[in-house]
């Protein structure tokens, strides 16, 4: 397997939650280029930004225009939007609704991670192929949300 598929399978490993110990053995590199890899192309970051759920972000966006809105009814005189103000809010309300009813990649990802986990324990070369699978069908999910947009 060339470097760089090595790397790619390394994080796709590492988002399914192996440790850098776990991925060095099974992809026959050391831990120190794990370690580099990891660093170099942020690996915790990405993880992070992946797992974090749909209802956190939800949450947070619901705080934001409730702050939003606690904002325009304290200000002096009219308690009403200006058009800065009512189309940053519009766009706020946009993102809410899209985020409610697009497809969780973040979801389906931590699914995965979950299933792969419990099946490296019982059939590596299996939750291998589980896992190379798993890439492409969230690759093809990624995709068609793009074509969409």
């Amino acid at each position: 397997m060339a470097k760089k598929d090595l790397r790619e399978v390394a994080q796709i490993l590492f988002m399914q939650g192996f440790t850098q110990k776990e991925i060095a053995l099974k992809l026959g590199v050391s831990e120190n280029t794990i370690s580099k890899w990891s660093r170099v192309d942020i690996w915790k970051d990405k993880k992070a930004n992946i797992l974090m759920s749909k209802d956190s972000r939800l949450s947070e966006m619901y705080e934001e225009l409730a702050e939003f809105n606690k904002m325009i009814q304290t200000k002096d005189g009219y308690k009403v939007a200006n058009q800065k103000e009512a189309l940053a809010r519009r766009m706020l309300i946009k993102d809410i609704k899209e985020l409610e009813t697009k497809y969780n990649i973040a979801e389906t990802i931590q699914i995965g991670k979950d299933f792969t986990t419990f099946l490296k324990d019982i059939d590596f070369d299996l939750a291998m192929q589980v896992l190379n699978a798993f890439d492409g069908f969230v690759n093809h999910i990624i995709q068609k949300q793009k074509w969409q947009e």
